[in-house]
């Protein structure tokens, strides 16, 4: 099974079950790269770049007041002119909140609840199908079927009201390779690479990752062969998370290691909305950057019969060797490597350049809330 690596990320001080943002953001709060990688995707300046984090982040800290004073929502997303877009029932605080209310469509819950009829419909053809999940922009959920799937099971799906079928190009897969330089270690013989850190409920200090990368609860070690942890839950294949012990000697850290020679502090976590910028650092790419597109995906990953569930989707561009690592939005986390086509070429350290990719992430909100880990913060 081919698995994929991501770069060092150490968080903490983050309550599971909690959806932080970070205070109003400066130019001298977000990594340089992450700058100069959104700001060639956008084709402007960095400074506008820097702009458009601090327009995100502000917009997405009044969508979460919102919902703490019990406006309905259900479901936002960034347009392309850079407005939050909300589903919601109440749009005269949503307006008021300078958000963009939207109203008159099916909404989060109804394509979720449509996105699980799919699942039924597809009952024994799964194997013809590499993934489907709700598109809260187009507000419809898309399956993606393979290149050989029937023209019986393409009509079935086309025929639920609200359902598109694709047909896919390259396989997909969880992504851990073999692959040499500075990873977490499995033993014996695969990598992944490190992803947030934090406590459980008992004080202890834990690693949140990817699921596959410890089944079998294996021994893991750092790029200089020390050992730092053991794998001691996953839930892989229904979802992709799973957690690590770190050792009694080892020191969690409450940032990300870019992989270029510097690092970004971590102040929270959250599901930031559909449209956000969003990085990640992974061992075998580096520093790469797109943004959100999805949530709630199941996936059919290459060689496996049953599909792993509530995923998000980017337009981040990982390889093997990426797993378990961290997605950031400024300096928010977001996720941990899962997987992506077998066919993408990242390069190393290519920011947004490379494009016409994509990958899935577990979102760490999840795996923190499950497992009960208050992540560590810079």
């Amino acid at each position: 099974m081919r698995m994929r690596l991501q770069g060092a990320l150490l968080l903490a001080g983050v309550t599971a079950g909690a959806v932080l943002l970070p205070p109003a953001a400066s130019a001298d709060r977000y990594e340089p790269a992450m700058v100069e990688a959104l700001a060639a995707h956008l084709g402007t300046t960095p400074g506008k770049a820097i702009a458009r984090l601090d327009r995100e982040q502000n917009l997405s800290r009044a969508l979460a007041g919102l919902q703490a004073q019990g406006v309905p929502t259900d479901g936002a997303y960034f347009d392309r002119d850079g407005a939050l877009v909300v589903t919601t029932s109440d749009a005269g605080r949503v307006a008021s909140a300078g958000l963009k209310p939207r109203t008159g469509v099916r909404g989060e819950q109804a394509l979720k609840r449509l996105s699980a009829q799919v699942e039924q419909v597809l009952g024994a053809d799964l194997a013809q199908v590499q993934s489907w999940g709700p598109d809260i922009v187009q507000d419809r959920v898309v399956v993606t079927v393979s290149a050989d799937a029937s023209s019986a099971l393409a009509g079935k799906l086309s025929a639920l009201d609200g359902v598109v079928v694709e047909r896919a190009g390259a396989a997909l897969a969880p992504q851990a390779d073999v692959v040499p330089g500075q990873i977490m270690d499995l033993v014996p013989g695969t990598n992944c690479s490190l992803g947030f850190t934090g406590t459980n409920s008992s004080g202890a200090k834990v690693m949140l990752t990817a699921g596959h990368c410890v089944v079998g609860n294996p021994d893991i070690l750092d790029a200089n062969g020390t050992h730092i942890g053991k794998g001691v839950a996953t839930r892989f294949p229904s979802v992709d998370m799973g957690l690590m012990s770190i050792d009694a000697e080892d020191t969690p850290r409450g940032y990300v290691d870019t992989r270029n020679g510097s690092t970004v502090s971590i102040t929270g976590l959250s599901k930031a909305p559909v449209g956000t910028a969003i990085c990640k650092a992974g061992n075998t790419t580096g520093w790469t950057c797109g943004s959100i597109t999805h949530y709630d995906q199941s996936v059919r990953y290459s060689g496996q019969s049953v599909s792993t569930n509530g995923l998000a989707r980017s337009t981040v561009c990982t390889e093997g060797g990426d797993s378990g690592g961290a997605y950031i939005s400024g300096n928010t986390a977001q996720g941990l490597t899962s997987g992506g086509p077998t066919d993408a070429e990242c390069g190393w350290n290519r920011g947004a350049g490379a494009t016409g990719f994509y990958s899935y992430y577990q979102p760490v909100v999840d795996a923190a809330n499950h497992y009960g880990v208050t992540i560590t913060t810079g």
